[in-house]
């Protein structure tokens, strides 16, 4: 006899059977019910079932090859499809032949999607919803097969299913202070937020998985999920990461009860409140609930949408507004130079302000949403004609999310192509070379700037700055001080396209290496006042220049001077631009007497204004302690806020060979990382913005190929 265990086991194990493989009918009932509600891969197996038991129905099989066309399993689709096509030649099915259309598109198939297309168009009615699309579909293969492959692309590569899953990844992120990682948002199995229809309620027959956002990581075997970023900022609604600001230490993320509803929130990395349950909302001229969506934040003060608001070229639009004193502009459409009358979504620019690239299903794409790039001139004020990135970027389903590494060597996107994971996947773009525009830093977006400096005559604003002054550390964010820094704050606020630069001199009462040291420690208190008022630190430069530029004389009639000290000891701030500023500046400094005055102040503005050149000796995290730096002359430390690096310099140039002997010196005493670096009015020049000034500034020449 058996036992009841083994009793219940055998009962056990036939209930789950029968569970398992329902009866043909049912299987039917229940995968028609899931085709309906777009659950692809429930659809997908119990209509596989029903096929199996009962096969040869031409519905079935339809509806079969349909899901998985959604799946990305591009060649079973196909297989199903062209099967019922060739079965049943006379079916009047409108869906048969869109889809048909669809997976030969998908495949790279292009006359033979055609003519799908075009027996779609015999069978469908002419109100049927699809035919405007299938025309322009038919137009897309054409460009399809007249496409050649981008050379600058020398591979397009799946991150693979450590991190890619049958769910949907989109709108990948690159860290800023991390070339090894990236974010990303996923609606994927398991989700904090469940599943939730269109209307945002918890639907478990219709509804979809939320997303969620998560981390991704290279390691030595491949690209590895780091989980969710889980916390606060994973919750029941919808969360997608947006970007980071410039140092990377905020995260700016978008959350709703739907993908088309909600707020923009900004995390603080740097600082967490341990006890709040609320992130602040970000106060943006973005408007979900108005069809603005998918905004790229540029340098903390411009941003670019996507938007159907009225006063468009048609479709979704990009449209900007740029951060002012207070507030944020009226947003501007970037015009039909940009737009068209399809979608302009998901946009990004480059470093250099105006290198801009977007996705468009436009009718020079090759299937649904492709890549394309568009370049500002300065000059004609206008976008070039957008270029498609071509294959193997892009491909006939749609790629989205573009954005390029930090480092201009890579990009990463998004696309739903055949052969995937799931939905959509993520995927890295590897170029030949680095793309130049992502070398290249601005302050602010270029095309912001024209649109400031369109008028033929630019007004020119004059303002006084005092010098702050300071005795000790303690004395750097005195009150009078402070009201200055408000004022130059809310300055640099209004000029997003200037860089602010803190000059800190000091009376040369120590070794140079710890004057050095102390004053830009006293420059970065004052970088930081800056930054916490607003100001990005990317456009934030610290400098000390130690006691190379007095403006009173440390002796007088041979016997010291015991006022000079207390007046050389001085924080200079200015606004300062590559290309010349609607603004005239005038420090206001000490009054001194002409038999006491130095002229170093004086002769520190003539080194560096215009182009000039320094000697980068070493980057350090401490002091310097090598005291052969004392050899040399016009010392100085450079720095930006939040980076710990210091910069240590020698001498100022107006000429490159010049700089290049002096490069020599102290590669000889022992600074073997030395190098050359050029300036425009005090801003460090890359040798690929280097290039676009060669006409304007011919001496670059040795720079360049040196």
């Amino acid at each position: 006899m058996l036992s009841a265990a083994r009793i219940f086991l055998l009962f056990f194990t036939l209930w789950s059977v029968s569970v398992s493989a329902q009866n043909p009918t049912e299987a039917r009932r229940n995968g028609e019910r899931a085709f309906a509600n777009g659950r692809w891969a429930e659809a997908e197996a119990r209509l596989a079932e029903y096929q199996k038991a009962k096969p040869g129905d031409l519905t079935v099989l339809s509806k079969l090859g349909i899901a998985l066309y959604q799946l990305r399993r591009g060649e079973e689709a196909r297989r199903y499809l062209e099967y019922v096509a060739a079965k049943d030649p006379d079916r009047k099915d409108p869906e048969l032949f869109y889809y048909l259309g669809r997976v030969r598109h998908g495949l790279g198939d292009w006359e033979k999607a055609i003519l799908a297309y075009k027996q779609y168009l015999r069978v469908s009615s002419d109100r049927h919803p699809l035919r405007a699309h299938v025309t322009d579909n038919i137009r897309r293969c054409v460009t399809g097969m007249q496409a050649q492959a981008n050379p600058q692309i020398a591979l397009v590569e799946n991150l693979g299913d450590r991190v890619n899953t049958p769910g949907d990844e989109f709108a990948p992120i690159p860290s800023i202070n991390h070339s090894d990682r990236i974010y990303f948002a996923a609606a994927r199995q398991g989700s904090v937020g469940g599943e939730r229809n269109d209307d945002g309620y918890e639907d478990t027959q219709r509804g979809h998985w939320c997303s969620d956002m998560f981390a991704a990581r290279l390691l030595n075997s491949g690209w590895e999920m780091q989980g969710s970023l889980g916390g606060i900022l994973n919750t029941s609604r919808f969360e997608v990461p947006l970007g980071f600001n410039v140092n990377g230490q905020i995260l700016y993320f978008f959350r709703g009860y739907t993908l088309y509803s909600g707020e923009i929130f900004a995390d603080t990395a740097a600082r967490k409140d341990e006890y709040s349950m609320q992130l602040p909302a970000l106060q943006s001229p973005v408007k979900a609930e108005e069809g603005d969506s998918n905004p790229l934040f540029f340098n903390d003060h411009t941003i670019i949408f996507a938007s159907r608001r009225p006063g468009g070229q048609g479709g979704l639009d990009l449209w900007w507004a740029m951060r002012t004193d207070s507030t944020w502009s009226e947003p501007q459409n970037l015009g039909p130079e940009i737009n068209s009358a399809y979608d302009e979504d998901m946009p990004f620019l480059a470093k250099d302000g105006a290198t801009l690239y977007f996705s468009s299903n436009r009718l020079e794409s090759i299937g649904g949403m492709d890549v394309f790039r568009s370049v500002f001139d300065a000059k004609k004020r206008v976008w070039t004609a957008p270029t498609s990135l071509g294959a193997p970027v892009n491909s006939p389903e749609d790629d989205v999310y573009f954005r390029l590494a930090n480092d201009g060597h890579a990009a990463y996107f998004a696309s739903d192509r055949l052969g995937g994971y799931g939905q959509r996947d993520l995927y890295i773009a590897y170029f030949q070379e680095s793309q130049a525009e992502q070398l290249a830093m601005a302050q602010a977006a270029v095309f912001t700037q024209a649109e400031q400096n369109s008028g033929e005559v630019q007004e020119i604003r004059e303002v006084n700055i005092p010098v702050l002054m300071y005795n000790n550390d303690q004395d750097v964010l005195s009150a009078d001080n402070m009201k200055v820094i408000e004022r130059v704050a809310a300055l640099a606020r209004n000029y997003p396209q200037a860089s602010l630069l803190v000059t800190v001199h000091t009376d040369g009462s120590l070794q140079p290496k710890f004057d050095l040291y102390n004053g830009i420690k006293r420059a970065e208190m004052v970088g930081k006042t800056m930054t916490d008022r607003g100001i990005p630190p990317s456009r934030v430069l610290l400098r000390c220049v130690g006691a190379g530029y007095p403006v009173a004389r440390e002796v007088l009639d041979a016997q010291p001077n015991p006022a000079a000290g207390g007046l050389n000891r001085r924080i200079e701030l200015s606004l300062v631009g590559k290309d010349n500023l609607p603004l005239r500046q005038t420090l206001e400094r000490p009054l001194i007497s002409e038999f006491m005055s130095a002229p170093g102040a004086q002769r520190l503005e003539e080194q560096t204004n215009g182009l000039s050149y320094r000697v980068e000796a070493a980057i350090t995290r401490q002091v310097l302690t090598n005291d052969v730096i004392a050899m040399f002359s016009d010392l100085a430390i450079e720095t930006q806020p939040g980076t710990g690096a210091y910069r240590y310099t020698a001498g100022v140039f107006k000429k490159f060979n010049e700089a290049a002997l002096l490069l020599k010196d102290l590669v000889d005493q022992g600074f073997t990382e030395a190098k050359v670096i050029a300036y425009i009015n005090g801003i460090r020049l890359a040798k690929a913005e280097a290039v676009s000034l060669l006409k304007k500034y011919p001496d670059l020449a040795g720079y360049i190929k040196g």
